[in-house]
């Protein structure tokens, strides 16, 4: 049972009256209640508190030191005990470590790298191998706090990925066959420098005619091509992994099956001749992490996950700035563009009402997710048997289930309406329609009325923990308070409030209070609208 703290804390929450406590860096409960809500999947009162105390930027060091919640090892546990493993086993692990694994930022941050650099189990290949696919999710793990150039080179190399982009087994020219272009060109139009020349601060380079200006071309394209053959499974017989699939190796490179000779890569460099296959795809990651465009294209992506759609370009020139520098001279440094993204001004502020383009739509699924943290979701045995069978129908979204390489949703992505003629982009809209605007509601609204999964054994059911709530019904204000902290970082508006404690006061049972209020604020657009 979660712990009742219900103090002056509680009775404060409206906000404005609440006084920061005293602590070097602390600051009040909604704005830790606000920079939790952007720096991990959802909050526990507890955790807000806490965070309250510490204030961001120490919990950010905190993190920073944190063991990593891996997921492939749950997976290797069910093999040693014989039980069989399939795709739910791997999104069984992917819950069990999102509620209870002990680094909940690196777990924010490595979401949003799997829609950055997306595979999916919608391809048999992949689904089919859920070991390999949690392993591809514990490299972005371990990545999450180090380096880009590493996280680029990891990518490359891992068989999910080669499978995914097909240059897992890409081999060289011979007869009328030339090398795979699809991960050449996915490589730099998604995972590094994007379609057109940046400014540090996000704009477009311009030409003389007003053109922008693009980064690469097909040529290019053909050349990348070059480097990325000769890679295939981790085979000891040597035989270009023709053999028995090794999907949690890094791929190893078959210098045989390399194509030979230069190849050109961006800004006037090229590999020289006589080189092995795996110097060759080294130089040429180098070649793109040290792009000026780095910084700002993979910045923008990155604060679009996570704090706001439509960074200003000073927002984005700081973050860029922290990619090429974290003040010690390391590019690509991780940690120090996270701190950029969530300590930024811009992140910290609470928007005012004239700043229409600031925060971002929550992910559908997202909204699952912190229900269930925001309220400690368990089964008696602490296990998260949750195979999310319906949630891509209901939420048109599941962690490494994208439709397409380029994810979910497009990070330009403009419905039509206000936020097209602001001129604003709004990625997350793109799933959101007709039928999902419905069902993703009524998912959460048996989310919080029963059992997030469907299990024979009652023991294994996984159940949101409401007894806090529950025990402070009675008093409606009260409820509504704990729950616009809890939820909504203390943002609600007097007209929603007025609205829920209406509703709220219509009924008698204690329960009843709080599945409706909880059920009302997750379809809000208050609510679903992160600020």
């Amino acid at each position: 049972m979660r712990r009742l703290r219900i103090s002056c804390l509680l009775v404060a929450v409206s906000i404005a009256t609440i006084a920061p406590t005293t602590s070097a860096g602390s600051v009040s409960p909604p704005d830790a209640a606000r920079f939790l809500a952007q720096a991990t999947l959802g909050a526990t009162w507890e955790e807000i508190e806490r965070a309250a105390e510490l204030g961001p930027e120490t919990w950010l060091d905190e993190q920073f030191a944190r063991p990593i919640g891996l997921h492939q090892p749950q997976l290797d546990q069910r093999a040693q005990f014989g039980l069989e493993i399939g795709r739910e086993h791997r999104r069984w692990s992917w819950w069990q470590q999102v509620m209870q694994g002990p680094d909940p930022l690196r777990q924010r941050v490595a979401l949003a790298l799997s829609e950055h650099f997306v595979v999916s189990d919608n391809l048999g290949q992949i689904g089919d191998n859920p070991r390999g696919l949690a392993n591809y999710y514990d490299m972005l793990l371990r990545h999450s706090f180090g380096n880009y150039r590493d996280l680029l080179v990891d990518v490359t190399l891992h068989p999910i990925m080669g499978v995914y982009l097909s240059h897992l087994r890409n081999q060289r020219s011979s007869g009328g066959r030339f090398p795979d272009e699809n991960y050449a060109r996915e490589i730099m139009q998604l995972f590094s420098i994007g379609l057109f020349q940046l400014n540090p601060d996000g704009s477009l380079v311009i030409d003389g005619t007003g053109e922008p200006i693009p980064t690469y071309d097909n040529d290019d394209i053909t050349e990348f091509a070059k480097i990325f053959t000769g890679l295939s499974f981790d085979s000891p017989a040597g035989d270009f992994g023709e053999g028995l699939p090794n999907w949690t190796e890094p791929m190893r490179m078959y210098d045989a099956m390399h194509e030979p000779g230069p190849k050109f890569l961006l800004r006037g460099k090229y590999v020289p001749p006589g080189r092995t296959g795996m110097q060759d795809v080294l130089e040429a990651i180098d070649n793109l992490f040290h792009h000026p465009n780095v910084g700002p294209f993979v910045g923008r992506r990155l604060i679009q996950r996570l704090v706001t759609s439509n960074p200003s370009a000073e927002y984005l020139q700081r973050v860029s700035a922290a990619f090429a520098d974290d003040g010690h001279g390391v590019r690509g440094d991780m940690q120090a563009v996270i701190r950029a993204i969530l300590l930024d001004p811009e992140a910290r502020e609470r928007p005012d009402t004239s700043q229409d383009g600031r925060g971002m739509l929550r992910e559908s699924y997202l909204r699952r997710v912190h229900l269930a943290r925001a309220f400690d979701a368990a089964n008696l045995a602490f296990s998260y048997p949750i195979s999310d069978q319906g949630t891509m129908d209901a939420f048109a979204e599941r962690p490494l289930s994208s439709p397409t390489v380029f994810n979910f949703f497009l990070p330009d992505h403009r419905p039509i309406g206000p936020i097209n003629d602001a001129g604003l982009v709004s990625p997350e809209f793109q799933i959101i329609n007709a039928v999902t605007a419905i069902s993703s509601a009524n998912s959460l609204r048996r989310q919080v009325d029963g059992v997030m999964n469907n299990d024979s054994d009652e023991s294994l059911e996984v159940r949101l923990d409401l007894s806090d709530e529950i025990a402070i019904a009675a008093d409606s204000r009260a409820l509504v308070d704990r729950l616009d902290l809890l939820l909504m970082y203390g943002d609600m508006s007097v007209p929603m409030r007025q609205v829920l404690l209406h509703a709220l006061d219509r009924l008698a049972e204690p329960e009843d209070r709080v599945k409706l209020a909880i059920h009302l604020i997750s379809m809000s657009p208050e609510y679903c609208a992160l600020k």
